[in-house]
């Protein structure tokens, strides 16, 4: 007597669920991963003014707090003497009612007029030394510049870029993977990645996941980092491949 064979869908749906079941055993394939800085900004311009000296260039590092550019502030200086004079006036006419208001001289309304001069007066000083104090452009994080967008002797708007720094310590990967590794792949999941221009391998971690999953794609967005600062070598926009390991637990989890 002839065996009875199983129903041709049966056998297709097994051969389907043995070919995912594989699939999940298998080491994740290589991802393209870009690297970039963690920190980065481009710097603009607080005032209106004539450059006196651009002091950095392009592919310059600098230490936080160096001068990386100076205005020339001829005018906000004067501006500030003449507002700084005015307060200092402001005050003696101050001293002044008030003395006389010891001795009532003077109407309560003079007095506060006095006072209420010598607060317009500190007000418009104020402004001026924190115009003054934009003069002078300064870097906020020690990095390298990656772009200066101005020259010497060049007056510029206020809100113009002036130039563009990162943070060369610490870098980060941005990759795209399939949604469904998101049953194992999580922040501090290890990882290797190759960078193309280097030839070199890093050890890396995941730092963050994406918060949506693209529905057409089914895949999600995910950011690393590498671990080590790779002796100056590494540069934004440096692209490579991930390598991933699944975990030892993933297999019985995914069942």
């Amino acid at each position: 007597m002839h065996k009875k064979l199983a129903h041709p869908l049966l056998l297709a749906l097994m051969m389907v669920c043995a070919d995912r079941a594989l699939a999940e055993d298998a080491p994740p394939e290589p991802v393209r991963v870009q690297l970039s800085a963690v920190q980065q900004t481009t710097l603009s311009s607080g005032i209106a003014a004539r450059i006196n000296t651009l002091t950095v260039k392009e592919g310059d590092r600098v230490k936080q707090g160096a001068t990386l550019l100076s205005f020339d502030c001829t005018m906000l200086k004067e501006k500030l003497n003449y507002a700084s004079a005015n307060e200092q006036a402001a005050r003696k006419k101050l001293a002044v009612a008030n003395r006389l208001d010891r001795l009532n001289s003077i109407s309560v309304s003079d007095v506060e007029q006095a006072r209420s001069a010598v607060s317009m007066a500190q007000a418009e000083s104020g402004v001026n030394r924190a115009m003054l104090d934009r003069c002078v452009l300064k870097a906020p994080f020690s990095g390298r510049v990656t772009e200066t967008l101005v020259r010497n002797w060049e007056t510029v708007p206020e809100g113009k870029p002036l130039l563009t720094l990162y943070d060369d310590s610490a870098f980060e990967l941005e990759m795209i993977v399939p949604s469904r590794w998101l049953r194992w792949l999580k922040a501090g999941t290890p990882f290797t990645v190759a960078l193309d221009e280097t030839g070199e391998s890093y050890p890396a971690k995941i730092v963050r996941l994406s918060s949506a999953v693209d529905p057409v794609s089914q895949s999600v967005k995910v950011f690393g980092r590498i671990e080590e600062k790779g002796d100056g070598l590494l540069l934004p926009g440096m692209s490579g491949a991930a390598q991933f390991s699944l975990p030892a637990a993933s297999g019985t989890a995914a069942e």
